[in-house]
């Protein structure tokens, strides 16, 4: 038997580079067919990732929005009666003492009235700890944050600042602010009014907020606070810790709960995203399928010239693989590569547009995370050895002598 120096001995496999060699060069001989067929596979697999980092980044956005600068070890205990359970030091110093909690807090919010050169404006004002400043991850934008030392002093978020006309953020640290407070105490319901000086800036929230010395409103007679924030160890200690405080009748809130229901909303929403982009999909597994099953057709011949030269039979079937293998990964990572880059622009945009119409803060409406990059690549690979079972099959089973009888 006469056979090419390239092939090896009768029942020996061809070596995988000389595979990889006569694949390329089998795609690359029918430019246009191999084009378009990778053209679908670019178009499917890059609408799918396009959509689906669209779909991870709205959800980002949602979740960070949503969460604010809540730690997702936090717990919020609220009392359903504060007649009959009472928030107050005990509780605090109660729940502080369970195990797996390694920080707490507490903090009072009443309605509040700021008030500068003649501008008023309702506000939230928060009576905060030291420990409930550390818990809710505020920052100070200018200035600082309140301490255990501090009497009359206050902290106001950017919001608050700009609604009573205070634009130069940096000039005003040590300004005076009038706060009043309408307090409900054992002695009835009665007015606090007083000067205060502010010493830090933060940016939370949309809405006006005041943050003053908690030790303030308790001198005044405001005994139990509106809510207390725990710190667990662990995300996966919040469950127990709540049932804890649960089981004392107190009422718990985590962050946990609105990542979940977020979550749960958006695994729809990225369902339905991927349904659209599957359209694309099918369409590149059709083509695919079409572009193997025709080059058998047109290549029956030559492949058993090949076998009679030595190739196995395993051969040719690993051959075909390797063939729907590089359409596959290579229009995945075109695609992938693509939707990327198509991202980068409509982010670019829509953040040039934001900041002209006064958004400030940057934001990204796609996120691309290692594993979806890695789940496209071999959902592709899974795609192309799929759609390569049957042609591959057929190949294998070849007979040589047919092959070569036909005209």
């Amino acid at each position: 038997m006469i056979r090419l120096p390239f092939f090896n001995k009768p029942g020996r496999a061809i070596s995988p580079n000389l595979l990889m060699y006569i694949a390329k060069r089998n795609l690359l001989n029918k430019r246009l067919r191999t084009g378009l067929t990778l053209a679908g596979v670019v178009i499917g697999i890059g609408a799918i990732f396009f959509l689906l980092s669209f779909g991870l980044g709205i959800q980002k956005i949602v979740t960070d929005e949503i969460i604010g600068n809540q730690s997702i070890k936090s717990i919020d205990v609220s009392t359903p009666n504060s007649q009959v359970l009472k928030l107050n030091t005990d509780s605090l110093n109660r729940f502080s003492e369970l195990p797996r909690v390694e920080q707490s807090g507490g903090s009072y919010l009443l309605p509040g009235i700021i008030q500068n050169s003649g501008a008023e404006v309702d506000a939230v004002v928060y009576g905060v700890d030291v420990e409930y400043q550390t818990i809710s991850n505020l920052n100070a934008t200018y200035g600082r944050l309140l301490v255990d030392e501090d009497n009359r002093h206050i902290v106001l978020n950017t919001s608050a600042l700009e609604t009573i006309g205070i634009t130069n953020l940096e000039e005003a640290i040590g300004r005076e602010i009038e706060l009043s407070i309408p307090l409900k105490t054992t002695d009835g319901t009665r007015q606090m009014k007083d000067k205060f000086v502010l010493v830090g800036i933060v940016s939370s929230g949309s809405g006006s907020e005041v943050f003053i010395p908690y030790h303030i409103l308790r001198s005044e007679g405001v005994d139990s606070y509106t809510s207390l924030k725990l710190v667990v160890t662990e995300n996966n200690d919040v469950a127990s810790v709540r049932s804890q405080v649960q089981s004392l009748g107190f009422e718990t809130v985590s962050p946990i709960d609105t990542i979940d229901q977020i979550n749960q909303i958006f695994k729809y929403f990225n369902f339905i995203l991927i349904g659209f982009g599957g359209i694309g999909m099918i369409v590149a597994v059709l083509g695919m399928f079409n572009t193997l099953t025709i080059s058998l057709l047109e290549r029956t011949k030559e492949i058993g010239l090949m076998m009679a030269l030595g190739a196995r039979s395993r051969d040719m079937k690993q051959l075909f693989v390797l063939e729907a293998l590089l359409l596959s990964v290579s229009g995945a990572i075109i695609g992938i590569v693509g939707a990327m880059l198509h991202g980068f622009l409509i982010n670019m945009i829509m953040n040039s547009y934001a900041n002209r119409r006064g958004v400030s803060e940057s934001f990204n409406l796609f996120s691309t995370p290692w594993w979806l990059i890695m789940g496209m690549i071999l959902f592709m690979v899974i795609v192309g050895l799929a759609v390569v079972y049957f042609p591959a099959r057929r190949a294998e089973r070849i007979n040589p002598i047919d092959a070569l009888r036909r005209e």
